[in-house]
C-alpha cells in the first residue's frame, strides 16, 4: 500500500523526509515547525498517522485536502519485481478492503490470466496466506461504492478488476465481485439499495449469464438496473471487442455501451376503447418492411425442397431490405435495420454467401448503410427452451432493435420433440416476444417432410401449431422436372391473413448486376399487373437516397 503514501498523501505535505521505515513531515492541522507528523504504512490499514502534538487523523487529512476514503481507495498497483503467486509471477495486484478501508485480501493477476487470492497473515514468514478460508468476501472498491450510492451517482458493475480500472479512468465509479463471472453473492446486493446500476456484460456466454444473475439479485433492491454490452465490430473469438476495457481502448465512451436489458416501472393499465371509440380510429396505412411482401409485425415461415436455394432467397430478401432495394422488383424503398441470426452456417460460410449480394446492391445504386444489417452466426445452434439462450435472444433484439429479424433454421433452435405442441408453443411464444420487442417482421426458415417427386408438400414438419402460428407461409418447389434448380415455384401453404404479392415463380439469374433469384421473363407481364416491376437501369434514376 506504499503507493497510497507516495502518490496521494506525501505530495500534500511539507517538509517530508525519510526516517527509518517511515516518513516525517510538518503536520498541516497545526502550526508545525518541527515536522512532528509521523506517517507509516499500516499492516491492515493503508496508513498510520501519528501527530506528536496530538492532532486527530481526520483533522490532519482534512487540512491536507483529503479524506479517509481517499486513503482507503484501493489501487491496482504493480507488484514487486518477481512477486510470486502459485501460478507464476504477478502482473497486477488488487486490494479488497472493508467499508473502512481495512485490507481483507488481495487478488494477484498473472500474464496468463490466473487470479490468485491471499490474506494478510503476520504469523507466516511471507506475511500472506494463499487461502481465503473464512475471510469475508467483499466488492472491489467497496468504500467508493458506498460513497457513490450515498451521493446518488451511477455505479457500474463489471466482470473483473481490470474493467473496473478502465471505467474509473473514464470518470465513473465501478466495482466487481471477486472470482469473476458466476461468483456474485446475494449479500453484495444490499450495498446498492436505491442505487442506479449499469451492469456491463462481457460479450460471451459466461459474461452475459453473469450479468443476468447480478441483475436478478438487484431487481428488488436497486432503483434502476440496466445491462449493457460493449459496442463495436468483431467477435471476441476473432480478437474483437469483448469487454468494457476493449470498448474504451477502441475509442468508444461509456455512453456508447449498448443497453440489452433495463428494469422499469410497470406500465399503467388503460381501459380498452369501447365500440364507438374503436370504430372512430383511423386505420394507419401499411407499414411495409418490403413493399407488398412483409409488413411490420408479420411472421413468415419459409420452407422448401432441399438443395433449391431457399436460404438464398431469404438472404436476398434480408440484404435488399437493409439496402432499401426491393428483393424482386429492385425498386427503391426505405432501408430497414436487419438482424440475421444464422444457427447453421459458420462466419466464414456467411461471408461467402453475403459477399455477392452486397456487390449487387452497390451495382444497383444503393449500399447497405453502416450498421444497417447485423449478422450473428451460431453454427452450434441455440436452445430456446433454455432460460439462458432465451434471455440471450431477447437481449440481442433489445440491443440491435431490428425492423426485420431472421432466425433459423428452426431445427437448430430447440432441444426436444418438434411434435410436442407444448415445446413448440414455448418456442413460438419466445419468438413472438422477440418480434414484439421492436415490432419487427420475423422470418423463420424451416424444413418440410421427406418425400419423392415434385408433389411433396411444402408445409413445415412438426406440430400443427407451426402451420397455424404465422401470418405468412411459403415454400419453394421445383417448377419443372427437367431442371429443378433453374426455376422454382413459390407455393403458399397457408392462407394469408392479409393480401401479399409474393412472386409465383423465380428463376436463377445470370447477370452479375442482378439478384441470384429473379422473376422469370415470361412472368414479368403478370408481375407488372400485380404491382411487380422488373428492374432496369432507368428505374434507378431516382438516385441514391
Amino acid at each position: 500500500m506504499m503507493d497510497v503514501l507516495r502518490e496521494v498523501l506525501l505530495p500534500k505535505l511539507d517538509g517530508v523526509r525519510k526516517s527509518g521505515g517511515h516518513f516525517m513531515a510538518r503536520c498541516p492541522a497545526h502550526d508545525d515547525s518541527t515536522a512532528s507528523l509521523s506517517i507509516a504504512e499500516g499492516t491492515t490499514h493503508p496508513v498510520v498517522l501519528t501527530c506528536h502534538a496530538g492532532c486527530e487523523r481526520d483533522d490532519i487529512l482534512a487540512a491536507a485536502g483529503l479524506t479517509w476514503n481517499d486513503m482507503c481507495a484501493p489501487r491496482e498497483h504493480p507488484p514487486r519485481r518477481g512477486e510470486w503467486t502459485p501460478h507464476g509471477e504477478a502482473t497486477a495486484v488488487y486490494d479488497y478492503t472493508d467499508e473502512n478501508g481495512k485490507l481483507l485480501f488481495q487478488v494477484l493477476r498473472t500474464a496468463d490470466k490466473h487470479f490468485s487470492q491471499r490474506v494478510p497473515d503476520p504469523s507466516r514468514k511471507t506475511g500472506w496466506r494463499w487461502k481465503l478460508d473464512g475471510t469475508r468476501r467483499v466488492l472491489y472498491r467497496l468504500p467508493k461504492v458506498i460513497e457513490a450510492v450515498a451521493n446518488g451517482e451511477i455505479v457500474y458493475i463489471a466482470e473483473g478488476e481490470k474493467d473496473v480500472h478502465a471505467i474509473e479512468a473514464a470518470g465513473m465509479t465501478a466495482t466487481c465481485n471477486p472470482g469473476g463471472a458466476g461468483k456474485w453473492r446475494p449479500e453484495y446486493s444490499e450495498f446498492f439499495r436505491d442505487a442506479v446500476v449499469i451492469i456491463v456484460a462481457d460479450r460471451d456466454k459466461p459474461g452475459q449469464a453473469h450479468a443476468r444473475q447480478v441483475a436478478a439479485s438487484l431487481q428488488d433492491i436497486a432503483a434502476a438496473v440496466e445491462i449493457a454490452e460493449p459496442a463495436g465490430e468483431g467477435t471476441p473469438a476473432a480478437g474483437g471487442i469483448k469487454d468494457v476495457s476493449d470498448h474504451l481502448a477502441a475509442g468508444y465512451t461509456l455512453r456508447d455501451l449498448v443497453t440489452t436489458w433495463a428494469s422499469g416501472e410497470p406500465a399503467p393499465v388503460d381501459l380498452a376503447p369501447d365500440l364507438h371509440e374503436f370504430l372512430a380510429q383511423v386505420d394507419a396505412p401499411y407499414d411495409w418492411i418490403a413493399e407488398n411482401l412483409l409488413e411490420r409485425g408479420d411472421r413468415l415461415v419459409w420452407t422448401g425442397f432441399e438443395g433449391l436455394g431457399k436460404s438464398v432467397v431469404l438472404r436476398q430478401v434480408a440484404v435488399g431490405v437493409a439496402a432499401g432495394i426491393h428483393p424482386f422488383t429492385s425498386e427503391y424503398m426505405t432501408p430497414r435495420k436487419v438482424l440475421w441470426i444464422d444457427c447453421e452456417n459458420s462466419e466464414r460460410q456467411g461471408r461467402r454467401h453475403f459477399r455477392k449480394l452486397e456487390r449487387v446492391t452497390v451495382m444497383k445504386g444503393r449500399r447497405v448503410p453502416d450498421g444497417g444489417m447485423r449478422l450473428i452466426h451460431r453454427p452450434e445452434g441455440i436452445n430456446l427452451t433454455s432460460d439462458e439462450d432465451a434471455a440471450w435472444l431477447l437481449e440481442r433484439v433489445t440491443a440491435h432493435k431490428p425492423e426485420l429479424l431472421y432466425i433459423g433454421p428452426l431445427y437448430r433452435l430447440y432441444d426436444g420433440d418438434l411434435n410436442d405442441e407444448r415445446m413448440v408453443r414455448h418456442i413460438t411464444s419466445l419468438l413472438d416476444q422477440a418480434r414484439v420487442k421492436t415490432d419487427c417482421a420475423l422470418i423463420v426458415e424451416h424444413h418440410i417432410p421427406h418425400g419423392d417427386g415434385g408433389h411433396r408438400s411444402v408445409r413445415p414438419i412438426g406440430s400443427s401449431l407451426l402451420r397455424r402460428w404465422p401470418e405468412l407461409g411459403y415454400g419453394i418447389a421445383p417448377a419443372t422436372d427437367t431442371d429443378p434448380c433453374t426455376e422454382v415455384c413459390v407455393r403458399p401453404w397457408r392462407g394469408n391473413r392479409d393480401e401479399r404479392h409474393w412472386p409465383k415463380f423465380l428463376c436463377w439469374g445470370t447477370r452479375e448486376d442482378d439478384w441470384p433469384w429473379v422473376i422469370p421473363p415470361d412472368a414479368v407481364a403478370e408481375a407488372e399487373t400485380s404491382t411487380f416491376k422488373p428492374w432496369t437501369p432507368t428505374s434507378a434514376l431516382g438516385g441514391i437516397a
